[in-house]
């Protein structure tokens, strides 16, 4: 990082001397008083202004991003002569949370926090955006997207840049950023297997689909096959980061022997530290999954380590309205099936008293502006405004502007937790009931499911329902219309 930097860092080859002698083959290790003094100099150099620079407005800015396994970095630059001169550098830790998460995942996610941690400089301005990973040129193209992906999604768009992909070997700057510093450390060439361990590796590389195609095509010296892979006396590699990994096939007593090796035998730490330590020396394609199995089926572990958790509360069920309109329920179906008119997804509307409900199409990619006119045509305008709101945490239901909106008509908004949507239970038991509906009605090619809806909607508004807590059957077109 210092090296890329050297063009702003005065008398640069003089101050780094002591470090650059160290990595000379005829010089003793030996971290003396010079290389402190000289690590401090560039230390300083790099967060100071004698690298970074005060942002000039009449240049566009430059933002470059990166993410590893356990972290994210970013550099906010501008051009100043043929070098690209850093106004401030970014770095953060990955949550634990999306430690699992893809490489596309966690590239978007350091775009996301990059873009909202520069947001004074960027917004309302046209700058460049590099990044390692090409498929987040078309991040408006994904077919299918979670909810925190929608999220990012919808707060990167609101900024105007030109993406560009930029190889990982140019990158070194922002790759620092992202890296923790015991990932790279020095190149592992030599491991203590016994004789029997690699004759089972070996033998288990023929049975493991993706590692034996992989070494059919090394064999082969096919160009198509990744520069990573490197094969060493019928032993898979894998070289990132300038650290050789070694591969291990899909074979659970040969997991489980190196699993044991980085749990067992290092005092049995919790199954992120054992994938750490798996992640320096072993790959293979399910790490992290199999550390948390493993570690979580671990005797010893379940017997002496003391619970941290807090004991769980009492699950209580939401307040029943105490007449219709009061407070309504609301959810977002996905169909699976686009609509010769373009709809795939029904917005669905109960009342939370009467089980009165509306269901209106609408596309995939309907905005929150869009979901607001919808809500207040189809129900606001015919029954008045709710005092409270229950939803999940579809990206449109968290936005700023449908908080907003709820703010200023003086409606609550209750959003059920993550990964628990029966805490939104109306809505939920709607979209079966409106699922089950659809499939008497529709056409075989399904196509024109939309046109269905006002059928579907006043068959089960007329229909009875257990309405209170007292198990009343009541039909909820007479409660609501009269």
């Amino acid at each position: 990082m210092t090296g890329y930097y050297r063009t702003f860092v005065k008398n640069y080859s003089v101050v780094a001397a002591p470090l650059t002698n160290l990595t000379r083959l005829d010089t003793p290790w030996e971290w003396t008083e010079e290389c402190e003094a000289a690590f401090r100099h560039l230390k300083h150099a790099l967060t100071h202004y004698e690298v970074l620079k005060l942002p000039d407005p009449d240049k566009p800015f430059i933002v470059t991003t990166d993410a590893s396994q356990y972290g994210i970095g970013a550099v906010l630059a501008q051009q100043e002569g043929p070098k690209l001169r850093p106004v401030e550098n970014m770095s953060k830790k990955m949550s634990s949370q999306k430690l699992a998460k893809s490489a596309y995942e966690k590239e978007l996610y350091a775009v996301f926090k990059a873009l909202t941690h520069w947001r004074h400089y960027l917004l309302g301005r046209f700058f460049i955006l590099r990044t390692d990973h090409q498929t987040l040129r078309w991040m408006g193209t994904q077919p299918v997207l979670s909810d925190a992906l929608k999220r990012w999604i919808e707060v990167i768009e609101q900024y105007d840049f030109d993406p560009q992909y930029i190889k990982g070997e140019y990158n070194k700057v922002v790759d620092t950023l992202s890296r923790r510093p015991d990932f790279s450390g020095a190149l592992i060439t030599e491991y203590d297997l016994t004789n029997d361990v690699t004759r089972s590796l070996v033998e288990a590389y023929r049975e493991d689909q993706f590692m034996s195609e992989i070494i059919r095509r090394l064999e082969a010296k096919d160009k198509q096959t990744s520069v990573e892979f490197e094969l060493v006396n019928g032993l898979l590699f894998l070289e990132k980061v300038g650290n050789k990994r070694l591969c291990v096939p899909d074979k659970e007593s040969l997991r489980s022997l190196f699993l044991g090796e980085c749990h067992d035998a290092t005092d049995h730490f919790g199954y992120k530290k054992t994938a750490a330590n798996l992640l320096q020396r072993f790959w293979w394609p399910t790490m992290l999954k199999d550390s948390k199995l493993y570690v979580e089926t671990c005797q010893v572990c379940q017997r002496d380590k003391p619970r941290t958790q807090a004991p769980l509360g009492l699950l209580k069920p939401l307040p029943i309205p105490e007449r219709p309109g009061e407070s309504l329920s609301m959810d977002f179906m996905d169909t699976l099936v686009t609509s010769k008119s373009g709809m795939r997804q029904i917005f669905v509307i109960v009342d939370r008293f009467s089980k009165y409900a509306r269901l209106i199409a609408m596309s995939e990619t309907a905005k929150t502006e869009y979901v607001i006119r919808l809500f207040k045509e189809n129900w606001v305008r015919d029954f008045g405004l709710p005092k409270s709101i229950v939803s999940d945490r579809d990206v449109r239901f968290t936005s700023e502007l449908w908080k907003a909106a709820a703010a200023e008509q003086g409606t609550q908004l209750q959003m059920t937790s993550g990964n628990h949507p029966e805490a939104n239970g109306q809505a939920e038991q709607m979209n079966r009931a409106v699922q089950h509906m659809l499939r008497h009605y529709i056409k075989p090619k399904q196509v024109d499911w939309d046109e269905k809806l006002a059928l579907v909607a006043s068959l089960y508004n007329n229909a009875v329902h257990n309405a209170t807590e007292e198990a009343v059957v009541v039909n909820v077109g007479i409660v609501v219309l009269g």
